[in-house]
């Protein structure tokens, strides 16, 4: 069967005024919405038409709604997808693996942490790999960059300390361990240091922002290209300031000169896996993850933070952006498939040609347009905004009309 959702949304101070309440034709009243899940996680979970909690749905019938292939993995959705609007930075975060989570899940009950209690660090016993796929133009911070890159755009802000950090990661033979030994100090920073180094990071930043011909940072060694460098340390400076103005006593903020700074354009995507550190800065995207909440936070953010827990499950080890190329299949399709068991994200350009949906639980959202999903038993129409959830033992579902779709599934 098709299920049409109602599903829930997280006002967070971070949030959107506009981007949720456009999408879905909705009135929050000018509040700031940062989420829409869509989704069984217990936290926040879709309700069918009949009323029902879609966790509680799935777990009173598995095998019709997932279905017999993942049915066979257990009771519940493997995946959580969000309509995600940032008007604002999220927390400087990062999610830990399977075998993490189950561990600290079970040691926080058995110390007596309530579930809601706010410095409870983990809800579930699961892993939570994320997926952003911009809607609009995109930004963030994920993972540790190529050292030497860093300490080009150290220097270029001609800052003493920040030079002398520089020459420290030009020199290392270690560079996940040197990366490691620096975030440990800096979120160790607090007080009248604290406040001294910012100051001088937000003024030296200011001047390379404010300079029509900004300088090139002082590149070791010369392999480095030039205008790689540049383009990624106009995106730095500019950053700072704003993140300094909104938390000035947070050495979070200084944690983000070492990371790759991402810009997404509408149709891209990026991955996180466990232990890579990233914070979303800004814009409007679908964001489908394992079915979990666990976040480790080291700032940026009035939250929790569990600097001690971050410090240890996160990968200091240098990477690329984390972009994340889709595979385009016969029909058009865009499919999303990172490295993981619970989810992909297609996308459907939906047009003359009616196009079949794959086996699978999944949930169907249209982003523009009106889309048809048809089913020996009838169908569903979607606008802009509206979501349905696809059972997992359906077979043969049609999609028709005008528009695009993105749908979140879980690969037999």
């Amino acid at each position: 069967m098709l299920r049409r959702l109602d599903n829930p949304v997280r006002k967070y101070a971070w949030g959107s005024r506009t981007h949720i309440a456009r999408m879905c034709g909705l009135d929050f009243g000018g509040d700031k919405v940062a989420e829409m899940w869509l989704g069984a996680h217990p936290g926040a979970p879709s309700v069918l038409d009949d009323a029902r909690p879609l966790h509680e749905a799935i777990a009173a019938d598995a095998a019709t709604f997932l279905g017999p292939v993942v049915s066979g993995r257990g009771d519940r959705l493997p995946f959580l997808m969000k309509l995600l609007a940032a008007a604002e930075p999220l927390s400087l975060q990062v999610h830990p693996t399977t075998e993490r989570a189950r561990r600290r899940f079970a040691e926080q009950d058995a110390a007596g942490i309530d579930i809601t209690a706010p410095e409870r660090s983990y809800q579930d016993e699961s892993h939570k790999p994320e997926m952003i796929y911009a809607l609009t133009r995109f930004e963030g911070m994920a993972g540790f960059r190529d050292v030497t890159k860093t300490a080009a755009i150290l220097r270029g802000l001609g800052v003493a300390w920040l030079d002398e950090l520089a020459t420290r990661l030009e020199q290392t033979d270690d560079a996940a361990g040197t990366l490691h030994e620096t975030v440990t100090w800096i979120l160790a920073m607090h007080g009248p240091d604290l406040a001294g180094r910012m100051q001088e990071v937000q003024v030296a930043a200011a001047m390379a922002e404010s300079t029509s011909h900004r300088p090139t940072p002082r590149l070791r060694p010369a392999t480095v290209a030039a205008d790689e460098v540049q383009r990624e340390s106009i995106r730095v400076y500019a950053a700072l300031g704003p993140l300094i103005d909104q938390y000035p006593d947070d050495p979070g903020v200084l944690v983000t000169l070492l990371l790759n700074h991402v810009v997404l354009a509408p149709g891209e995507a990026m991955f996180i896996d466990a232990g890579v550190v990233h914070a979303y800065t800004s814009g409007f995207g679908v964001e489908i993850m394992a079915s979990s909440d666990n976040v480790l936070r080291a700032g940026l953010t009035p939250k929790h933070v569990d600097v001690e827990e971050l410090l240890e499950i996160t990968a200091f080890t240098p990477v690329p952006p984390p972009t994340l190329a889709p595979a385009v299949d016969e029909d058009g399709t865009r499919v999303f498939r990172p490295p993981v068991d619970e989810f992909e994200l297609a996308v459907h350009e939906v047009g003359p040609h009616p196009l079949t949906l794959p086996q699978a639980p999944q949930i169907a959202v249209c982003l523009v347009g009106s889309v048809d999903l048809v089913t020996a038993d009838g169908k569903a129409q979607l606008h802009r905004g509206d979501a349905v959830f696809v059972d997992g033992t359906e077979v043969g579902v049609e999609v028709r009309g005008t528009g695009r779709l993105a749908i979140g599934r879980t690969p037999a």
